[in-house]
């Protein structure tokens, strides 16, 4: 695991300078720091301080740490201040959304790529042309920020879930469903067999989107990367067989009415063979010792293979920043370079999109599992209708997960209900 080791790096020391006029009438000297120009004039001895621009990025913990790595330099070369304002990732959809119009946003913002549809239709991205610098990322981590024919985000990490497997109860992890089921039956003091988020209080669709995919089903049906919100297709036949394959799975006690921290917390302390999740939650389990684990690709379900959503982490520039021209180069001039995606790895762990990355990750047997499970996954719709999907469909399969409802009824009630707000 020693791609995950977080980086030791110190923060570089930026020291002011001062000036000294001379007394030479018409000079005009001036000195730059980080965060001001210092002008004296002739030989009066009189300053004019005038305060630079600041570029202020909006950044999540775990990946501020890794972009103050980066800032030195930027601020070195080009004499304009970055504040890193510290806020939730969950949160930064929904504050952008209010801030960036009345001018009190960042200049920059990380997020994710079904935000784009939204947040495009509504003015709030800067389209970002990266030039000769796209060539360094992969095409599906572009194409998921591309909407309507154009990008709006530097892709930097990549993710869809898959199966983590104890390897102390399971020396090999299951190609199916069924093969999980029948190696649980025989254990003993099993608590839960699979773990996974949706279950008891949770409304969780991401995590359970692979059972309805596994048999066909979809979200909405595409032609030319366009989405068509008026075909859904959790109605479908196989979307249909998916979800009793998972009231099934409920119904022989295989997955237990579980929700997130359940099922994370059942895994950690040993009596829980499975967990299905993401990448996210690689760097908790390499700080503890309890458990000995592996990750493996989705099994299949019913015989189908189960395609999650496929999400690409980003960072995007607003529409609103008054000053585009610095936020562009530090996206791309610092940002991008090997030195600046190879930091946000390994304060992340998410498989990188940066190819030189890529290949520098390629033999890790963990990043190669989170990889072959997005290599069967769909990216995830990037258009607004999906605002009404995540509850809808969530709220749906929990009763499901917790033997309210039958699979059937549960995707048809989705469907219908869908239409009807989408209409």
């Amino acid at each position: 695991m020693s791609w995950l080791a977080v980086l030791s790096l110190s923060l570089l020391a930026i020291a002011a300078c001062s000036s000294t006029a001379r007394p030479v009438p018409t000079t005009v000297e001036t000195t730059t720091t980080s965060t001001q120009t210092t002008t004296t004039v002739g030989g009066s001895g009189s300053t004019v301080v005038t305060p630079m621009e600041d570029l202020v990025v909006w950044a999540d913990e775990v990946h501020a740490g890794a972009l103050e790595t980066i800032v030195p330099a930027f601020e070195e070369r080009t004499g304009v201040h970055v504040i890193i304002e510290l806020v939730d990732f969950g949160s930064i959809r929904e504050q952008i959304g209010a801030a960036g119009p009345s001018g009190e946003g960042p200049d920059i913002f990380i997020g994710a790529s079904d935000w784009v549809g939204e947040l495009g239709a509504k003015g709030i991205l800067e389209p970002l042309q990266l030039g000769s610098v796209g060539e360094d990322f992969t095409v599906s981590s572009l194409g998921a920020l591309t909407y309507d024919g154009i990008l709006f985000g530097l892709p930097y990490a990549i993710e869809a879930i898959a199966m983590y497997y104890n390897t102390d109860l399971v020396p090999n992890p299951p190609t199916t469903m069924e093969d999980a089921s029948a190696l649980c039956s025989a254990m003993a003091d099993i608590t839960n067999c699979v773990g996974i988020s949706g279950g008891g209080d949770s409304s969780d669709a991401y995590h359970l989107y692979p059972f309805v995919s596994a048999g066909g089903g979809y979200i909405f049906g595409s032609k030319d990367d366009i989405y068509d919100p008026t075909d859904i297709g959790l109605d479908s036949a196989g979307a249909i067989a998916g979800a009793q394959a998972l009231e099934a799975l409920v119904r022989t006690g295989t997955i237990a009415p579980t929700n997130y921290q359940g099922a994370k917390s059942q895994f950690l302390d040993g009596t829980e063979p499975f967990w299905i999740t993401g990448p996210w939650e690689l760097g908790s389990l390499v700080n503890q010792t309890a458990v000995n684990w592996s990750v493996a690709k989705l099994p299949k379900i019913a015989g189908g293979i189960p395609r999650p959503f496929v999400g690409v982490q980003a960072f995007f520039v607003s529409s609103f920043s008054e000053n585009k021209a610095s936020a562009r180069t530090f996206l791309l001039d610092f940002v991008a370079s090997e030195t600046g995606m190879t930091a946000l790895f390994a304060a992340d762990g998410r498989p990188p999109t940066h190819k030189a990355v890529v290949a520098a990750v390629a033999g890790d047997p963990i990043i190669a599992a989170f990889g072959a499970s997005a290599a069967d996954g769909v990216p995830i719709p990037n258009i607004s209708e999906m605002d009404s999907v995540w509850r809808t469909l969530g709220d749906n399969l929990q009763l499901v997960r917790n033997s309210q409802l039958d699979g059937r009824t549960a995707m048809l009630d989705t469907t219908a209900t869908l239409r009807e707000s989408i209409k």
